[in-house]
């Protein structure tokens, strides 16, 4: 039997990124996000948001840095394409995610939940609303923001930081299908009116029968 020449091999170390591949390949992620966000890119958001997506599931604490990440790393057998791991600087992931944020993240997300009801079979009958604070450090002088990072109630009892809020509605197996970013001082008993109208939309385009809907807020009479 022939001895293996290893000094000519490459090892690299995949675990279990190849998994978390194959579902990023059965919710249609890249070809997605691809398809919201144009751009003529050498590096597609798709690729670029997967790619961070394989980084943070791998156990790196920090998102940046992706090129060292993939320069150990066999990027076709997780990517699908030889890349070249230069293109995943920082520059570049930047300004995808800058494209996405043009496109609408919101909108992408729920597509993104959209494909997972189909493809894993998910009853979307049952809903669960909820929201939370994220508390950040730091100022936010921000040009036309989308909202305001201030001080609000603190849900982790941290009031000295601003804050802000995040709904979340969520179907069978806590699986989310639609999000949205609020201001930090928005009260919890107004933010379900809002979210009953998306549910409404949502609903009509479903066509799913009967809802059943939990809401953690209390609504204001």
């Amino acid at each position: 039997m022939q001895k293996l020449n290893t000094d000519q091999m490459t090892f690299t170390e995949a675990r279990h990124l190849p998994i978390v591949k194959q579902y990023a390949k059965r919710l249609n992620l890249v070809e997605t996000i691809n398809q919201f966000v144009d751009t003529q890119m050498e590096l597609s958001p798709g690729i670029a948001i997967l790619a961070m997506v394989l980084d943070t599931l791998s156990g790196r604490t920090p998102l940046y840095r992706l090129t060292e990440f993939f320069e150990e790393k066999d990027v076709e057998l997780l990517l699908g394409s030889a890349i070249e791991p230069e293109r995943f600087c920082d520059t570049n992931l930047g300004r995808s995610m800058d494209k996405i944020f043009e496109a609408g993240t919101l909108k992408i997300f729920s597509q993104l939940a959209q494909n997972a009801l189909k493809v894993f079979d998910v009853d979307p009958r049952r809903l669960n609303f909820d929201t939370t604070s994220i508390s950040v450090y730091g100022d936010y002088d921000l040009a036309n923001p989308p909202f305001q990072i201030t001080y609000g109630h603190s849900k982790d009892k941290r009031p000295d930081l601003i804050q802000f809020v995040i709904s979340m509605l969520a179907v069978e197996k806590n699986l989310p299908i639609e999000a949205k970013i609020y201001s930090g001082n928005t009260d919890d008993k107004t933010i379900p009116k809002d979210i009953l109208q998306r549910i409404s939309a949502y609903w009509q385009n479903t066509k799913q029968g009967q809802l059943t809907l939990s809401i953690t807020a209390t609504l204001p009479l």
